[in-house]
């Protein structure tokens, strides 16, 4: 349970790691950022065989975690919506993605975001970034034998090499309950207690939404978050319930979710939706009681993004400091730069409607893809099906999903210097563009009917629309379309 929270002091030479306040403009947006140590007990579990059934193995464990709570300044402009999201830990930074996808959205409806540190294998990065800001940071391991497995041997299988006998990530499905908790109660304990905070939310990028699976498959027990969102999961990663279990055979079920009463929207780009398992793993779209679901494929997305991987984080000084400024490492001269957020923030606000009133939003048709899980391409060598924009519908580009890099090499190797899960583009020639459409004029007719066209079935918001046509209108002046 948390016992305690506390304020985080926030000053000119103490700030907190990665701020939105830098790079959202929220004293523009009039929003406010404030951090917090959370102090508690948690449990640590272990399986019951393989499905994912779990018991109690040490009890009540002792740590301090962090939380990052950003919120409309005025009160009286929030919605009710808290966002809770699962902070990615896979590059060993904190990396808010889900708040980078929707943060326009948020602020602009008066959402409240909370970001809770999801894994000690940070603590590192967010200590050299300020040691006195968070040396008291602490998820002590109760277990003090030594892992059954060799870490080196791991790091070779490609899985995740971010282990250490000297803490124990097992503590968090404890964390993520009791904070859904706290975030509840109309008590001075809970930071956002002045505000409306009706509905909450948890949502995760790629690993983290690999945790929300987990904490859906093992942890939910009763009731707990309202709806979830998951965005860009790797399905053949199954989190472990400790980290003594991280090669452990678990049950192949438990790479898909099977059982969730709340709305549970899956958002998968390009870059995983026929890859790790995903093509064998798939859910259809049900509005069955006991398993409210949507899945979206992105088309033309891919993992990491220009937009939120590289733009966002705007050259920053601190990063840089740290040596952990993202910058684009796909082998190809244009990374990836699709504008998924805009899908994103249709998804959050799909999410919040279903979970209000009830009525879940529409289908979309899924990527049509090969009898090897590979997406299936048409004449330009984009991707036929799945979750569409003008940009797809009358392209300019070719959208690739993934770098062509060397087969084998892990998306989560740190000594990696490419990324093979940053996509690229390549332009379409002038002359293709003028047979293809005439002229920008009556490229832009076509990119606005069938923008519009999105807003009706709810897959773009109506305050997206202009930014969606004006993204497409630039990126055809930059191929050439006059």
């Amino acid at each position: 349970m948390i016992e305690q929270i506390h304020e985080i002091p926030i000053t000119k030479e103490s700030y907190p790691f990665s701020s939105a306040y830098k790079y959202c403009d929220f004293k523009h947006k009039q929003y406010i950022e404030k951090e917090y140590f959370m102090d508690g007990t948690s449990n640590v579990y272990q399986s019951i065989g393989n499905t994912g059934e779990v018991k109690i193995k040490y009890r009540d464990v002792s740590y301090r975690n962090r939380m990052i709570v950003r919120m409309p300044q005025d009160i009286k402009k929030a919605s009710g919506n808290v966002v809770v999201e699962i902070i990615n830990p896979t590059s060993f930074m904190e990396i808010e993605r889900m708040w980078i996808l929707a943060y326009e959205k948020f602020m602009r409806d008066g959402d409240i975001y909370v970001g809770i540190t999801s894994k000690p294998n940070t603590i590192g990065k967010l200590m050299e970034f300020d040691e006195n800001r968070y040396a008291s940071l602490s998820w002590p391991n109760p277990n003090k034998e030594p892992f059954e497995f060799d870490l080196e041997d791991m790091t070779k299988k490609h899985l995740i090499p971010d282990l250490d006998i000297h803490y124990e990530t097992g503590l968090f499905w404890d964390m993520l309950t009791d904070l859904n908790k706290l975030l509840r109660k109309n008590e001075d304990i809970n930071p956002i207690h002045a505000y409306p905070h009706s509905y909450i939310y948890l949502t995760g990028w790629s690993q983290s939404a690999c945790y929300l699976f987990r904490y859906l498959n093992s942890f939910r027990k009763e009731k707990t978050f309202d709806g979830y969102l998951a965005g860009g999961g790797i399905r053949n990663l199954i989190v472990p319930v400790n980290q003594y279990e991280s090669c452990m055979d678990y049950d192949f079920r438990l790479r898909r979710v099977e059982y969730c009463p709340e709305p549970l929207i899956s958002m998968q780009t390009e870059s995983e939706n026929g890859q790790f398992d995903a093509f064998r793993t798939k859910r259809n779209d049900s509005d069955n009681p006991d398993f409210l679901y949507r899945e979206y494929e992105v088309t033309g997305s891919s993992h990491d993004t220009m937009y939120s991987y590289v733009n966002y984080y705007q050259n920053d000084e601190d990063l840089k400091r740290i040596h952990m400024l993202p910058s684009y490492i796909g082998k190809h001269k244009e990374g990836n730069d699709y504008p998924s957020q805009i899908l994103f923030a249709a998804a959050f606000r799909n999410l919040f409607n279903w979970v209000r009133n009830g009525v879940g939003p529409q289908s979309c048709p899924r990527i049509q893809m090969e009898f090897d899980g590979s997406n299936a391409k048409d004449a330009f060598g984009n991707t036929i099906g799945g979750l569409r924009t003008c940009l797809l519908n009358y392209p300019t580009t070719r959208y690739c999903a993934t770098s062509q890099v060397e087969i084998g090499q892990s998306f989560v190797d740190p000594t990696s210097d490419q990324d093979p899960l940053f996509g690229y583009q390549k332009a379409f020639s002038p002359t293709l563009l003028q047979e293809l459409y005439g002229s920008l004029s009556n490229y832009e007719k076509l990119c606005r009917k069938d923008t519009k066209k999105q807003v009706s079935k709810g897959f773009v918001c109506r305050e997206d629309a202009e930014k969606l046509v004006q993204y497409a209108l630039n990126v055809a002046k930059k191929r050439g379309l006059k």
